[in-house]
């Protein structure tokens, strides 16, 4: 009887043992959460901030649209403030009497010329408040990338620089590699169409040589962002555009250069600069240090971006909406990978606030290249959902919203861009590489059985035969037509115009409103205002921003962990207990999260 009765004693004392420590970790976790969330430093009403204090911003690494996911070994981490964090927090921040000034660091990094516009609009509204506002960097592009650095530094009111760095200004260059002499040498064939001459993306790999209509595209693009650089810069240093233009043929300077020049201010170093501003605030450059404050954690102190606080949020859960969606990434089909805009999470955001009776209105933020055709398709239905239930949808654009970026935004009803969003690109291209030269050279013989005439249409050994190939082109005429349709029908317009300014063409920011395919410029800020203006509302202040889809908690990316059983191999049964013992403790946290402190979800796999 022993042999049998104490070994299921001692497997059960074993799986209980292992349920209770699990809730013991998870409790803990969660209380955690809580302190760290919820309790207010030192007893009051939230973390102190100083009566008189300088924001401080470190721009380092760029720019980024929605923050990284929490990892778990760190899940409360919090990470650089994203882009409509910063300009939210900067214009609390130019409202708020205790902020002095802003001090700024450059280190490195890549800067896209739209979302240093959206940050330069809030940078000349915080100085225009009365505030101060200085950057310093080692060197504004040393190693090149300059320009982008210095078009964001020129909207302080002093640059700093330290004394051996450079300022490099160099303009703009576009250098495309075309291979398609060296895919010859070595016998790989290329089978691409496109819709129409401007959609260029395959070019490279299909042409030795650019061709007319892409140079022609290029230029202009080119032009156009040259020419919104120059007229800023210049105003910025109160000088000429034509005496900007020469500094940028000089291209790079040195530092007693520059600020001969008048790119810089002061070439000194950062430590001098700490001490003017505490001097300039307090009246002793021995001040303390505490002066200066994070952006990122002045915006979670005054609650930016519409954010109410944890505890607050369910106390006022009634306030009117206006849901956020986030399409940034390439357009596909479901969450395959990082940097991918999921039509399968987007597409019932949009349907869940189209559903939803506290949202008023919804703003879908894109910054995306494009992709799948029908994943496109399925986004662009869903903000036809939210229109038909009477809700306006407000585009605004980032750097980029191009071809599926496009398509998923032309139904909306109203359209931001920044002056340099790369827009448009209203076509489509497909096709395939084969290796049948290249199996030839190597000796390799290919035999193939097989049902149906075009059954190795996609095989890599072959080009397209005649049926295959009109076949592949009968399919982009459909996309392409489709596309048109859908720009005709959302930017109330006739096909054959669209056709004229479609062709695959990639517009700037500018121009696309002038041809009608955007409506005015603006930036994410300005977009909220105009959807809460729609719902009968001020501005954002008065409403409630709410990030759609829902992110989840950190206790419910672990719930879904136990129940896809992926965290231990066996032990299946009491992971599924766990998950159902953990489920109240996340349903509360839910209530009671803050759904702004993510952009976006981006679920977890497991693999």
């Amino acid at each position: 009887m022993k042999w049998v009765v104490l070994p299921v004693l001692w497997a059960a004392l074993k799986r209980t043992c292992t349920a209770l420590g699990a809730m013991v970790l998870m409790s803990a976790v969660f209380s955690f959460w809580v302190v760290a969330n919820l309790v207010p430093q030192g007893g009051a009403a939230g973390p102190a901030l100083p009566e008189e204090m300088v924001l401080y911003i470190n721009f380092d690494g760029g720019l980024d649209e929605i923050p990284p996911e929490a990892a778990f070994p760190d899940p409360f981490a919090v990470g650089a403030p994203t882009v409509r964090e910063l300009v939210e927090a900067i214009d609390a921040a130019a409202k708020d009497k205790r902020v002095q000034g802003m001090l700024a660091r450059m280190e490195s990094g890549s800067f896209s010329t739209a979302h240093v516009q959206e940050l330069r609009a809030a940078i000349k509204a915080f100085r225009e408040a009365g505030k101060f506002a200085y950057i310093y960097s080692p060197s504004y592009g040393e190693a090149g990338g300059g320009l982008g650095r210095y078009y964001l530094a020129s909207a302080f009111e002093e640059i700093w620089m330290q004394p051996l760095g450079v300022v490099s200004v160099g303009g703009i260059s576009a250098e495309i590699p075309y291979f398609k002499d060296t895919l010859d040498k070595i016998g790989v064939g290329t089978n691409f169409y496109q819709r129409k001459e401007y959609k260029t993306a395959y070019e490279s790999i299909s042409h030795s040589e650019i061709t007319p209509a892409n140079k022609e595209m290029l230029n202009a693009l080119i032009g156009d962002i040259r020419h919104e650089i120059t007229a800023d810069v210049a105003k910025d240093l109160g000088t000429s555009t034509e005496r900007f233009e020469k500094l940028v043929d000089k291209g790079l300077f040195t530092a007693r250069e520059a600020e001969e020049e008048g790119l810089i201010h002061y070439a000194d170093y950062a430590d001098e600069l700490v001490e003017i501003i505490k001097e300039l605030v307090t009246g002793d450059p021995e001040a303390d240090d505490s002066l200066f404050v994070d952006i990122g954690h002045y915006a979670q102190v005054m609650n930016v971006n519409g954010r109410e606080g944890l505890l607050a949020q369910t106390m006022h859960s009634d306030n009117p909406k206006v849901a956020l969606i986030y399409a940034v990434g390439a357009i596909m089909p479901d969450k395959s990978g990082s940097g991918v805009a999921a039509a399968e999470e987007i597409a019932p955001a949009l349907l869940d606030a189209a559903d939803d009776d506290s949202i008023s209105a919804v703003v879908l933020r894109i910054d995306s290249p494009g992709g799948s055709p029908t994943a496109s398709e399925s986004i662009l239905r869903a903000v036809e959902r939210v229109k038909e239930k009477g809700k306006p949808v407000i585009v605004s654009m980032g750097p980029t919203a191009a071809s599926g970026g496009y398509w998923i935004a032309a139904s909306a009803d109203r359209i931001f861009v920044l002056p340099t969003t790369i827009t448009g690109s209203i076509g489509v291209l497909g096709g395939k590489f084969y290796m049948r030269d290249l199996w030839e050279k190597l000796g390799v013989n290919w035999e193939t059985i097989k049902w149906g005439e075009n059954a190795g249409m996609w095989s890599i050994n072959t080009p397209f035969s005649e049926t295959e190939s009109e076949r592949m082109n009968a399919m982009l005429d459909q996309i392409y037509d489709a596309f048109l349709d859908r720009v005709a029908k959302g930017r109330k317009m006739k096909k054959e115009d669209v056709d004229k300014i479609a062709k695959g063409r990639v517009w700037s920011g500018r121009a696309a409103i002038k041809i009608g395919l955007a409506d005015e410029v603006g930036g994410l800020t300005d977009a909220l205002d105009y959807a809460a203006n729609m719902a009968g509302f001020q501005s954002r202040a008065s409403v409630t921003v709410e990030v759609l889809p829902r992110p989840k908690t950190t206790v419910e990316q672990i719930i879904e962990l136990l129940n896809q059983g992926g965290v231990f191999a066996g032990g299946a049964e009491w992971q599924k207990t766990t998950a159902e013992i953990l489920t109240p403790l996340a349903q509360q946290a839910r209530i009671m999260r803050n759904p702004e402190d993510y952009m976006v979800y981006q679920p977890l796999a497991v693999e």
